[in-house]
């Protein structure tokens, strides 16, 4: 007899090879053997995705037919039912899908990447403000967004196009510089790459059903999509918001603190213009061949002071400081540990200041000869010969690094996913494409350690979450330890962070994981949350049995009672599913946990809640603390209670991602914030101080 995962492994190769009979076979097979099993294994494979089968659906349809003959229990029957309404809306799908690979014979790939470029670009930008390397000076108004889905999307279904295009073998040296200008200003290839992302939108919806516990119904020509509970997608969506408003946050703590790194640091942007200024007639020259297009030659040797010095720049100490919040490293971790071969993050800082440069540089040419939209703007991308690029990045990385660097950027082709902002250089045969704005404004570190999974503290026994936690809570706590390993009759496991604040005792487990860009790596994310719940519900139940709380008090060697009363908490490196409760342990994100600890207040900046009209700036403390120091109370409210995340979820609005297949729509439940209706929250719920800047 098979094992379950063995036979949902040969299942999802009968579905491959189209062998419908052996598939219902293997399908019955798994079933009667182990329903609860079976169906695991179907999820965490994705054997029952039809996006794994070029979107066939025959083969699908026929098993979940199969289970309407059986007994099952209500779950494997919603799971089931929800697969069905997916596969509703399959043939829509692959019309689209096959349509889309028709056109790849023929569509030119440098018109769709400098068509994706250009929303990164600081002017011709359409939603720039969350860049990188935008000026301190001044951020732009917000543009109204002319496509449904934002940037990164864009650049997420570019990535697919050029996927399947390869996998076509339609790439080729001969058409990397075709540009078509016609239809790059009737933003013909945005409207197909919107398209390209549907199949990644629907891709994304059968990820949500197989791991995270979704399900579908269909209602007419809708096929709808939701959360098993609101607040999980409440606790998803606001998330990412955090993160968008942290990045676009000055990450500085004060405003003299801005001006000192502002006089300290020169910029990067300045530095550009002032080089354009000077340099202007003799870096730049208009070539004929093989079509008319900008070019843009820097002597290396002029620039080999400005871009190999290990001073900082503006935009630099930015990223550092971003670097410093969401992953708790140093300037002498970022500059000193190598996490790719010889490479260190401040390498890649390095290459991006590179990139920085000649966009800036470059932007100021198209700017002042008012070229942004003329034909020689979509033709001018760089593209330069393999050597020519290693030679640049070699001018002041030097060799080897250049070599690494050019490994890690690029797109091998054995690997079965394509990310652009990942693998920004585009290898075509002994050519390379160089999206700057992607270069410039992506989040190059991050992308960088997640594609080669890199953790900075995987070889130390020092947890940064738990340094942190130590920081913070161990002055206001009667009993602290931390890393407490125990056995107990049978039971072995390990508590991250033990304090006992007033007469409480507070657990904490502390999962480190990078801010998750896709749905896959938020599976990653959900996973860390589900391990840390089993890990304190093994702890919660041992807790209830009075000879573990004396075996436990023995262990920390105290003399003090220990408390009856346990608040769980898992603490999350990033800000995802803040809210949330798994198994009725409540998730928190670390920096704004310890703040709460530490400062017991929220900040919030009046400028842009209520008072943009009148051009005045305050911020607005409201304290979560009962009195002038940390309680228990205080913190049992905001972890067990709620009390700062009813305000944030009492201010989600519930909104509608929705994408149109012909005569029919997948659709999305989601949540929006409203920042208005937070600071109302506040109001009612916290008292509040007001300090004028």
């Amino acid at each position: 007899m098979k094992n379950i995962k063995q036979i949902a492994q040969d299942l999802k190769q009968a579905i491959s090879d189209r062998d419908q009979k052996l598939a219902l076979d293997l399908f019955r097979e798994g079933l009667q053997q182990s329903e609860a099993e079976v169906v695991g294994q179907l999820r965490k494979n994705g054997v029952l995705r039809c996006s794994n089968y070029d979107f066939q659906s025959q083969i699908l349809n026929s098993l979940i037919n199969e289970t309407g003959k059986i007994n099952i229990s209500q779950d494997s029957q919603v799971y089931f039912e929800s697969i069905k309404s997916l596969l509703s809306i399959s043939r829509n799908i692959q019309t689209l899908f096959k349509a889309l690979l028709k056109e790849v014979d023929y569509l030119e790939i440098k018109s769709y990447l400098v068509a994706v470029d250009s929303l990164f670009w600081p002017i011709y930008g359409l939603q720039a403000v969350d860049s990188l390397f935008w000026p301190l000076d001044g951020l732009p108004q917000d543009h109204a967004n002319r496509y449904s889905v934002c940037k990164e999307e864009l650049a997420s279904a570019f990535s697919l196009y050029l996927y399947h295009s390869h996998d076509k073998k339609v790439i080729d040296k001969s058409n990397i510089n075709k540009v078509n200008e016609k239809r790059l200003n009737d933003e013909y290839y945005l409207t197909k790459l919107e398209d390209f992302y549907k199949i990644i939108f629907f891709q994304e919806c059968e990820v949500f059903v197989d791991s995270f516990g979704y399900t579908v119904t269909q209602i007419d020509a809708k096929i709808i999509i939701k959360a098993p509970d609101p607040k999980f997608e409440m606790s998803r969506c606001f998330g990412y918001i955090r993160q968008l408003m942290q990045e676009s946050a000055n990450p500085f703590d004060s405003l003299s603190e801005l001006s000192e790194i502002t006089e300290k640091y020169p910029s990067i942007l300045e530095f550009s213009k002032t080089y354009y200024q000077k340099f202007k007639d003799s870096i730049f020259k208009i070539i004929d061949s093989p079509l008319k297009r900008i070019v843009l030659e820097i002597p290396y040797q002029t620039l080999s002071e400005f871009l190999d010095t290990n001073r900082l720049f503006l935009e630099e100490e930015m990223i550092l400081k971003q670097l410093e919040s969401n992953l708790f490293i140093d300037f002498q971790k970022v500059n000193k540990i190598p996490v790719f071969q010889s490479l260190s993050l401040f390498d890649i800082i390095k290459v991006q200041r590179l990139f920085a440069f000649m966009l800036f540089v470059l932007t100021e040419y198209i700017d002042s000869n008012k070229l942004f939209k003329s034909k020689l703007f979509w033709r001018s991308m760089p593209v330069l010969q393999a050597k020519e690029l290693k030679d640049l990045l070699a001018s002041f990385l030097g060799e080897q690094k250049a070599k690494e660097i050019f490994e890690l950027f690029t797109w091998r082709l054995d690997k079965k996913r394509f990310d652009l902002q990942t693998h920004p250089f585009i290898n075509v045969e002994d050519w390379i494409l160089l999206p700057l704005g992607i270069l410039t404004n992506s989040d190059l570190c991050r992308n960088i350690l997640q594609s080669i999974n890199f953790r900075f503290d995987s070889e130390s026994s020092a947890d940064p979450l738990v340094l942190e936690m130590e920081r913070c809570l161990k002055p206001v706590s009667s009993i602290f330890a931390t890393n407490l390993k125990y056995s107990f009759e049978g039971t072995q496991g390990e508590v991250d962070v033990l304090a006992v604040v007033d007469n409480c005792l507070f657990i904490f487990e502390c999962k480190n994981s990078l801010h998750p860009c896709n749905v896959f790596e938020l599976r990653t994310t959900y996973n860390c949350i589900q391990e840390a719940a089993i890990q304190l519900t093994r702890f919660q139940n041992l807790w209830q049995q009075e000879a573990f709380r004396k075996y436990l008090a023995t262990k920390i060697k105290t003399h003090n009672h220990l408390p009856s009363q346990l608040c769980s908490c898992i603490v999350m490196g990033n800000r995802m599913f803040s809210g949330l409760r798994e198994q009725g342990h409540s998730v928190r994100p670390i920096r704004e946990l310890c703040y709460i600890i530490s400062k017991g207040e929220i900040l919030l900046n009046s400028y842009n809640i209520y008072d943009q009209d009148a051009g005045k700036k305050s911020i607005i403390k409201f304290k979560l603390w009962k009195e002038d120091q940390l309680k228990a109370e205080d913190l049992l409210g905001y972890i067990q209670e709620d009390s700062l995340h009813k305000c944030y979820f009492n201010s989600m609005l519930r909104i509608e991602q929705k994408i149109k297949l012909k005569n029919k729509s997948l659709v999305q439940e989601s949540y929006s914030f409203s920042p208005e209706m937070f600071f109302e929250q506040l109001v009612d719920n916290f008292r509040f101080t007001t300090e004028n800047l």
